[in-house]
């Protein structure tokens, strides 16, 4: 569920004295001044791969979660195993514990929430073949990672969602996807899901929250079945085979009327619920609802 995590505090004194002397001066890691040696902000160490970051106005701490964790208890550095409800709050008392601090006040800016399902098809199949827009918009990035991962993402000025072949990413011998959002604007995170601070997490109102909206961000991906297209009438696939082009939906966006706009977006929509071309995205659906009661509901 979450895994990146960015948290600062204003009150930086304490956290700040910690990693300077509380810990091997050896580890934490300081900006030194050319010229007379005095040392300088910012300074960082690290904690597994959580980075503490000291600038002149704050101390930040931030990176994956899911994975410090993992670190922590010997399950290797990654984010692909389950990471539960009651995983969530040992991490952040196993966090606090080697801060020798509480940073149960220090306020959110960032916060990633995604989660990993075994799918019957091969992620990467269908993120090439499949997954064709997002809203009936071209995705803003793609990559395969010269054969060796394959993502899509589409940015939003307060988060980004993002769809990737975790399997392939750790070399796993299993089909896993991840579907997982970033909220970069803090506001978002206040308004819409009450966090500000690092102890809201621990709330299920709010996780349970972030995934409705994870979920409504999943509804928009446009994916569409690889079946064929033989039942059609010409004029219907001809219109599918167009819909499937986000330059189209942009050209009828840019020329036509809004409402002429939606009423061919629900026209599409309805002629691959009338073949069952839906399936891929139903399944994935189901799987993202399923695991997510699955990782909130342990050891209630």
């Amino acid at each position: 569920m979450i895994d990146f995590i960015k948290i600062y505090t204003e009150t930086k004194e304490s956290l700040e004295n910690r990693i300077k002397n509380d810990f091997p001066d050896s580890e934490t890691r300081c900006s030194v001044d050319y010229f007379t040696g005095q040392v300088q902000y910012p300074c960082r160490r690290y904690f597994e791969n959580i980075e503490v970051r000291i600038t002149d106005k704050l101390g930040i701490i931030r990176n994956s979660i899911h994975k410090f964790f993992n670190l922590k208890n010997r399950y290797d550095d990654n984010n692909y195993t389950d990471f539960y409800y009651s995983d969530i709050q040992t991490a952040f008392e196993q966090l606090q514990n080697d801060l020798n601090e509480d940073i149960s006040d220090y306020k959110i800016t960032n916060l990633e929430f995604g989660l990993n399902i075994h799918t019957s098809l091969s992620p990467k199949l269908m993120l090439e073949n499949n997954f064709i827009m997002f809203n009936f918009d071209e995705f803003n990035q793609k990559d395969t990672f010269k054969n060796k991962g394959m993502y899509k993402q589409y940015n939003r000025s307060e988060y980004y969602i993002k769809i990737y072949d975790k399997g392939l990413q750790y070399k796993l011998p299993y089909n896993l996807l991840r579907v997982e959002i970033k909220i970069i604007d803090s506001k978002l995170l206040k308004k819409k899901f009450g966090i500000y601070t690092a102890k809201d997490l621990f709330e299920k109102s709010r996780l349970e929250l972030i995934f409705k909206f994870l979920l409504g961000c999943f509804n928009e991906i446009n994916i569409v079945d690889s079946s064929s297209t033989y039942k059609m009438t010409d004029t219907e696939k001809m219109f599918f085979e167009l819909g499937k082009s986000p330059h189209f939906w942009r050209e009828i966006k840019n020329n036509k009327s809004s409402s002429y706009y939606y009423a061919q977006r629900a026209r599409y929509n309805r002629l691959l619920e009338k073949y069952q071309m839906d399936t891929i995205k139903q399944e994935i659906r189901d799987l993202l609802i399923a695991k997510f009661q699955t990782l909130i509901g342990e050891g209630c």
